[in-house]
């Protein structure tokens, strides 16, 4: 990265799939430099929702969508949900489906493309269960624990909001 000055630097808690993690940013003129742990990743705006990242020789493409106070970001076909934590954010309390482990939601209106599972599949936490496509983007949305699958409310075809779970799990804890 380029020298330059500091416009921001911050320290914020997010919360990536349900898991907190601690990120510090600083700007540089136009390059974000984010580090999480021990990682440090370099953020390119390419155009308005289309974004460059480099972690030392590794470079991808990131597709990150705003709905609500929610960033849906899918890296190399994998969509991550990001948020900031807030002791709100944090209880699963504010309006969203982030507590419901037991039920899978569209990020955003959109068109089930394929569904990876049928009813009475165990699955594992983050298995790839449901794509669905919103924006011209297709999202691979991913379980948030184990357990097995119950009801799948919706099939490839069918347009879906964010109000009405497209499957539904029997958790285990």
């Amino acid at each position: 990265m380029a020298g330059g000055m500091v416009n921001r630097v911050k320290q914020t808690d997010y919360i990536v799939d349900a898991i907190t993690h601690t990120a510090r940013t600083e700007k540089h003129e136009e390059v974000w430099r984010v580090t999480i742990g021990d990682k440090t990743f370099e953020l390119i705006q390419v155009s308005q929702h289309l974004f460059s990242i480099r972690n030392g020789a590794s470079q991808s493409l990131a597709a990150v969508i705003r709905h609500k106070d929610t960033y849906f970001v899918d890296v190399d076909s994998v969509l991550y949900e990001v948020r900031q934590a807030t002791d709100i954010a944090v209880s699963g309390s504010h309006g969203d489906h982030s507590g419901e482990k037991d039920k899978i939601f569209a990020p955003m209106p959109g068109k089930v493309v394929k569904i990876l599972v049928s009813v009475g599949d165990e699955i594992v936490e983050k298995q790839p269960l449901v794509i669905v496509e919103a924006m011209k983007m297709e999202n691979q949305i991913n379980a948030r624990a184990r357990g097995r699958v119950k009801t799948i409310h919706f099939n490839a075809g069918d347009q879906v909001g964010t109000d009405l779970p497209i499957i539904e799990l029997d958790v285990v804890e």
